[in-house]
């Protein structure tokens, strides 16, 4: 494959970037559409993916500006049972591992509607917010988790210093860091805040998945795809170190590391030993990202055909999760109404909208049981177990009712 130098320097480093994988124009994944005579207007903007040879940062090319994806969110934390648990596992691991007691502060950025910090509140830690998305601020806040409502910066972290004293024992983030543009002005930002003994914490889709065809965590809230290689470097040029590392389940393969400012903790083994996995891996390597082109079309080819089979035999396939995975393989595949009869999830905030560039219009999970479809498609694959459990799919699921799984390879239970 030939190697696309685009003219755009690293967002870490500098350094001019390489392109090696695009989806194309793709609208943005959670801009879901109210009515029909909204479809013609509906805005598309280039989703590319380049890499960096010298710090090896992963991240996509053009950026939609923050204020058109968060400002009005229609992704809530807490529909999720499962990302529930997730956020009790953590408060009770964080708070013993970093003997985190009545007098600690939890700033947690990009907060959501405060389902993790009401995890570490029940634990009797003070907690802070951080979401710029005001409506879902203002749920928070309801709930009495108190949350900033604005995009984190190096200036909003002197502001919180200078004129109310904070600073924070546990900085916080899921899944925040691959969303933010100006990395390094944010990274300064969480050294701004960080008690002297203080530990930063962040968890995020680990980039090994690009190589295990997961490629819909692509989309233009991801800006960066990272490795512990990248990580190192970036947070390096904020004088912090990553001393711990440890790898979650969350999101079909996340990243948990451990950030500290220089020298303040001993580094585990446990750092040096990805470092020296993703070298062996190849992940300072562009080559190893350019085979994702190959296996991709290989997942389109068996879903598509999977779909126009089931079709030919006059039978019904209907979409499960309107999820940002979800837009981005539909989107990416071409599957619209022609393949598929209907589209569900959970989210109310979702419901009687229409997703974005395929316009399904998305029903609630119950229509499954009046519609009695023969096959489901779960778009939302990390969660596939969770589904597959679901008390209200069990009747269907007895008369017949089968499972299409699309990565990190179609397959159907």
């Amino acid at each position: 494959m030939s190697v696309s130098i685009i003219g755009m320097n690293c967002r870490s480093c500098k350094t001019e970037i390489v392109e090696f994988f695009s989806l194309g124009q793709m609208p943005s994944i959670n801009v879901f559409l109210k009515k029909e005579e909204e479809f013609s207007g509906e805005k598309k903007y280039n989703l590319s993916v380049g890499f960096c040879p010298k710090c090896s940062l992963v991240q996509i090319i053009d950026t939609i500006p923050p204020k058109d994806l968060f400002v009005d969110y229609v992704y809530f934390s807490a529909v999720s049972t499962h990302f529930l648990e997730h956020c009790k596992e953590n408060a009770a691991e964080l708070t013993k591992k970093l003997n985190l007691g009545k007098e600690s502060l939890i700033l947690e950025i990009a907060s959501n509607d405060g389902s993790q910090l009401q995890c570490f509140k029940d634990l009797g830690v003070s907690v802070l917010g951080v979401d710029p998305a005001k409506n879902i601020a203002k749920v928070a806040n309801e709930k009495g988790i108190k949350t900033i409502d604005e995009f984190f910066s190096y200036d909003l972290a002197k502001k919180l210093k200078e004129e109310q004293n904070v600073q924070a024992d546990l900085i916080f983030g899921a899944n925040v860091l691959a969303h933010v543009e100006g990395i390094t002005d944010f990274v300064k930002g969480v050294k701004e805040l960080l008690k002297p003994q203080g530990t930063a914490v962040f968890e995020f889709p680990y980039v090994r998945g690009l190589v295990e065809n997961k490629f819909d965590v692509i989309y233009h809230e991801h800006v960066f795809y990272y490795s512990l290689l990248a990580l190192r470097e970036l947070f390096k040029g904020a004088d912090l170190e990553i001393y711990d590392v440890k790898m979650t389940p969350m999101q079909g393969g996340s990243l948990m590391f451990f950030a500290s400012h220089t020298g303040a903790f001993p580094i585990h083994q446990n750092v040096q030993d990805l470092i020296t996995k993703e070298i062996e891996s190849g992940f300072d390597k562009l080559e190893t990202y350019q085979k994702m082109n190959e296996n991709v079309m290989g997942i389109k080819k068996d879903l598509l055909d999977l779909l126009v089979k089931i079709k030919g035999e006059g039978k019904k396939v209907v979409a499960y999760s309107a999820s940002a995975k979800g837009t981005v393989l539909l989107n990416y595949f071409g599957i619209n109404s022609n393949y598929i009869n209907f589209i569900v999830d959970k989210a109310k905030a979702k419901q009687g909208l229409y997703t974005p560039g395929t316009h399904l219009l998305v029903y609630p999970p119950e229509k499954i049981s009046e519609e009695k479809p023969d096959y489901v498609l779960i778009l939302c694959w990390n969660l596939a177990d969770e589904v597959m459990e679901m008390q209200e799919l069990k009747n269907w699921r007895q008369d017949g009712g089968k499972f299409i799984i699309p990565i990190p390879e179609v397959k159907v239970v």
